[in-house]
Parts: C-alpha cells; sequence; structure tokens
C-alpha cells in the first residue's frame, strides 16, 4: 500500500514540475542570499530560557555588512598585487594576438549600410 502511495504522490510532483507555468515562478522568485549564514537552531538543548539557548550563526546575518566594510579594503590591499602578479603574464601573452581593429576587415561589407544615412531609410507607415 505505501508503494501505491509514493507511486502516486511522485506522478503528482511529476505532473505538476512538468507544467511550466506552476514551479518556473516559484523557482526564480526567491531573492538570493548572499554572504550570511543560515539560523541554525540549537537541536539539543536543556535551557528553557530562550536568551540563552541560541545559534552563533544567527547574528552574522547582521554582523556580516559591518565586518566586510572594515575588512575589504585590507584584504584588497594584500590580494590585487599577488592577483595582478599572476594574471598580468597570461594577459600579455594573449594581446599579442589580438587584432588591433577588429572590425577592419567587415568594413568593405559595413560601408553601404554605414554611409547611407537614417533619415533616407524608407518608412513603412502610412499616414
Amino acid at each position: 500500500m505505501f508503494k501505491y502511495f509514493a507511486v502516486c504522490f511522485f506522478a503528482v510532483v511529476a505532473v505538476a514540475s512538468a507544467k511550466p507555468g506552476i514551479v518556473a515562478p516559484l523557482a526564480y522568485t526567491a531573492p538570493a542570499v548572499v554572504g550570511s549564514a543560515a539560523y541554525v537552531a540549537p537541536y539539543a538543548s536543556s535551557y528553557t530560557a530562550h536568551q540563552i539557548a541560541h545559534s552563533a550563526a544567527f547574528p552574522a546575518a547582521y554582523t556580516a555588512p559591518v565586518a566586510a566594510a572594515y575588512t575589504a579594503p585590507l584584504a584588497a590591499a594584500y590580494t590585487a598585487p599577488v592577483a595582478a602578479a599572476y594574471t598580468a603574464p597570461v594577459a600579455a601573452a594573449y594581446t599579442r594576438y589580438a587584432a588591433a581593429a577588429p572590425l577592419a576587415y567587415s568594413a568593405p561589407f559595413a560601408a553601404p549600410y554605414l554611409a547611407r544615412p537614417y533619415a533616407a531609410a524608407p518608412l513603412l507607415l502610412k499616414k
């Protein structure tokens, strides 16, 4: 009997997720939470007071912007030269292959279209 209910349940889930109008709006409307820790409730606690039984990850959502304001300039001062030291030789190796004018070869094809002014374009609207 359990198998029958499980098969029926997953069949309903499959039908609901196959229709784009039901699940798609729910999947893409949630705001992205970046840089904050999720609330972790204590799962084994013998305290009766709510002030004592708390999780240490919960205040991270409030302290992260304040901490980032002070640590970001300091971290950028130390990491920017290191990143530039590793990326500059690679970027220099590939810039010599870059064309000076990448659209130079398309000039004969684009010239007739660019020379004609847009005011002379035929209007398809009736007056």
